[in-house]
């Protein structure tokens, strides 16, 4: 995940949803994983256009200005989510996610897992955009399934995993395709995954889960 994309309303459907598991399946933790690769919010250079706001003037005239520095990383804070009060603890690895990195990074991820002291629990991942596709380049806007089942493997029996899934197909049923990828990767059977989705407040996210039963 990105700071820009921190703060919106899949956030509200990813938290809903992840609360509500943690109470439907009586989870003592939820565990996020970020893949977390920070913007540059104060570097010099020019900054991006989502970065910018258009001051419309007389006779056609716009101006572009920067977001003050001291708001961005207010409303784009990944780790605020730590000041929520919910019913269950919530661990979040920030650690940095580079290509470069992948395996080192799953390494800290699993030690995350290891780590939990109050099992059975939730396990969260959020990348960018979801699963590798099939056909196509992965980039680090994608998790791996050689990477989705190690950490499947890694869970306790009545853990349960989250997966973060964006829509890719806007042509048809947006989720199919993604859900048979899950499946097969952590090697279920497909009734043993589950989605949650919330279409009229987000309707370009899913989240795919499944409870560990041995």
């Amino acid at each position: 995940m990105q700071d820009q994309w921190y703060g919106d309303n899949r956030d509200l459907v990813q938290w809903g949803t992840l609360l509500e598991l943690a109470r439907q399946y009586q989870a003592k933790h939820i565990l996020q994983v970020l893949y977390y690769r920070p913007n540059e919010w104060n570097r010099t250079e020019r900054r991006h256009e989502w970065e910018r706001i258009e001051i419309h003037k007389e006779k056609f005239e716009v101006k572009k200005v920067d977001i003050a520095k001291e708001i961005l990383p207010h409303f784009r804070d990944v780790g605020l989510i730590r000041n929520l009060k919910p019913s269950v603890p919530i661990e979040v690895l920030d650690e940095q996610f580079t290509w470069r990195g992948r395996r080192l990074y799953q390494n800290s991820v699993i030690d995350a897992i290891g780590a939990r002291r109050s099992p059975p629990g939730i396990v969260f991942l959020d990348p960018d955009t979801g699963l590798e596709p099939p056909y196509g380049k992965c980039s680090a806007q994608h998790v791996l399934e050689t990477e989705l089942k190690a950490i499947w493997d890694a869970l306790n029996v009545g853990d349960v995993l989250v997966f973060y899934q964006h829509r890719t197909n806007r042509n048809g049923d947006p989720f199919i395709e993604p859900k048979i990828q899950f499946v097969e990767a952590i090697g279920i059977p497909r009734k043993q995954a589950r989605f949650a989705f919330a279409p009229k407040i987000a309707r370009d996210v899913g989240f795919f889960f499944a409870q560990k039963s041995q």
